[in-house]
């Protein structure tokens, strides 16, 4: 039960703090989310894609045991035709056919299968669409043409050719900007924390508990606004007589302070009279 209730106290202490410095949250916010909108919208590079297939066979067998391990044969051909399509021996080829300026291209090249299957994709990613499309079909046609030099493969067949996608794969807005939201989220609630760490000012009495520290009394602080509030309340409320009583902060004048200094003087200063006697 105690631990269930520091633990309740903490958590208030926590949401106590994070309301504290809403205002430093959700600027922080704001600023990452305007910084990623700008990366997104004015500097990043929009990158397409283009996609082509092909497909490679062994020569065909006449007995159904050789068919089978034909059919082993040409998807086991797929997994090694994946790494030697996206090899600079075939892609220093494309560099130089489409006279491009370097070979940055070659790591946006990717050759992939599935399961079971002797179907290869080949993608391209470039940051113009038109480029894609041909890195893409000028891939797939030297690699069908050295196809027989390089694998002993004579049976290579495009399925189909790359089209221009002029719809960029990246960057996303949508989630660019919802991870901008979430970073600055994060970003502005650890600064939130590490401001209150680095406050090593007294302003409630837990603090001077976790000092070790006894409270002796409390003073409270007002502002002169708060004492004008006070008065003008008290001058509007209704007396017993049904007339607000008056309220004022007038000091005694000087010619009273003279009155009372002459009477105190002069009762000071008179003798007693004297009895007569008998």
């Amino acid at each position: 039960m105690p631990a269930q209730k520091e633990e309740s106290i903490d958590l208030r202490s926590i949401l106590r703090l994070l309301y504290k410095r809403l205002r430093v949250i959700i600027l922080v916010t704001f600023i990452v989310t305007v910084l990623g909108s700008v990366y997104t919208f004015f500097i990043a590079t929009p990158m397409y894609t283009a996609t082509t297939q092909l497909v490679a066979k062994l020569p065909d067998s006449n007995s159904s045991a050789a068919y089978a391990g034909q059919v082993t044969g040409n998807i086991q051909m797929a997994n090694t035709i994946n790494q030697v399509i996206v090899s600079p021996v075939i892609l220093d080829k494309v560099q130089n056919n489409l006279n491009l300026a370097n070979d940055n291209f070659q790591k946006n090249v990717t050759a992939s299968n599935t399961t079971n299957s002797q179907v290869i994709t080949l993608t391209v990613k470039y940051s113009n669409p038109y480029t894609a499309q041909k890195i893409a079909n000028e891939t797939a046609k030297i690699f069908s043409d050295d196809a027989g030099k390089l694998l002993n493969v004579t049976n290579v067949s495009i399925l189909a050719q790359a089209k221009v996608n002029t719809a960029p794969v990246s960057p996303r807005p949508t989630h660019y900007l919802g991870a901008s939201v979430v970073a600055g989220l994060i970003i502005g609630i650890a600064i939130a924390f590490l401001m209150e760490a680095l406050n090593n000012k007294i302003t409630k009495e837990e603090d001077l508990e976790a000092l070790g520290l006894s409270v002796l009394g409390v003073t409270p602080y007002a502002t002169e606004s708060d004492f004008a509030n006070v008065v003008n309340s008290a001058a509007k409320m209704p007396s017993a007589s049904g007339h607000a009583p008056s309220v004022s902060s007038h000091t005694p004048s000087a010619n009273s302070h003279n009155a009372t200094t002459s009477r105190t003087s002069s009762a000071l200063t008179e003798k007693p009279t004297p009895r007569r006697r008998r």
